[in-house]
């Protein structure tokens, strides 16, 4: 059973660095925004296999997996404010 704690908590971590990165490229309009749309959804579908099957096993590691697909959630959906334009004077 720690060599699935193991399994899970690397996975936990990988999926965390691929979300963070999918969050990146989508926001930084990026090329790679398309794909990072589609790789934040499916890094949203790998942790809900990893709490599904985490709690089939009663594994610890369902925790930080649960909280770090609701942490990348709020992440891709935190509005941040626009940048102010700044007024030009003729002089």
């Amino acid at each position: 059973m720690a060599h699935l704690e193991l399994v899970f908590m690397f996975l936990t971590i990988a999926g965390s660095i691929l979300g963070g990165m999918s969050i990146y490229w989508v926001r930084s309009e990026h090329p790679l925004a398309r794909l990072g749309r589609r790789l934040f959804v499916g890094t949203l579908l790998a942790f809900g296999g990893i709490g599904a099957v985490a709690a089939m096993l009663h594994a610890e590691a369902l925790l930080p997996a649960g909280l770090l697909a609701g942490f990348l959630v709020i992440g891709m959906l935190w509005e941040t404010p626009a940048p102010a334009l700044q007024s030009v004077r003729d002089y």
